[in-house]
């Protein structure tokens, strides 16, 4: 299976909770900018993403709707899940891309938040999570159902 784990671009500090956070503009070109990669790599690799799972988190909604805009819009299999926000657990996660491999998704994008999204890439790689998740950053995981390998990562433009 093909993971694709995505932190939500930057957001902004203050809001009325953290769950209505949403995007600054510099978030919304992060963004973009790691759609239209996503679309360049897919398109390379011969890859597709069939299932999309996001946080119900405003500034991952967001992130979401942007990257899928840079890629014209393709993505239509998409779940909100409560169990990709901040503070979820990665084991969980593990178990429930289980059921979708077994149900023959191949290859899943997940928007989510830090320290999940490091938890996540720990859990499926088996080792301690060596990625650091600045705001957008996408890592692609090659998962076997007990262990991944990393097959590559983008870091929003500012930080390759």
């Amino acid at each position: 299976m093909k993971i694709f784990i995505m932190r939500h671009g930057e957001a902004e500090v203050v809001a009325s909770s953290d769950e209505t956070r949403r995007l600054t503009d510099y978030g919304r070109k992060q963004s973009i900018s790691q759609g239209q990669w996503l679309k360049t790599h897919l398109n390379s690799t011969a890859l597709s993403i069939q299932k999309v799972i996001v946080s119900p988190y405003v500034r991952a909604q967001e992130t979401f709707e942007l990257v899928n805009s840079a890629l014209d819009n393709i993505l239509n299999d998409v779940e909100t899940w409560s169990g990709i926000t901040p503070y979820g657990n990665a084991t969980l996660v593990a178990d429930y891309l289980s059921v979708l491999q077994e149900q023959g998704i191949e290859s899943v994008l997940l928007v989510s938040h830090l320290p999940l999204v490091g938890s996540i890439v720990s859990e499926l790689y088996g080792k301690r999570n060596p990625i650091s998740f600045y705001p957008s950053t996408i890592v692609q995981i090659d998962w076997n159902g007990e262990k991944g390998t990393i097959e590559t990562y983008r870091y929003p433009k500012e930080n390759n």
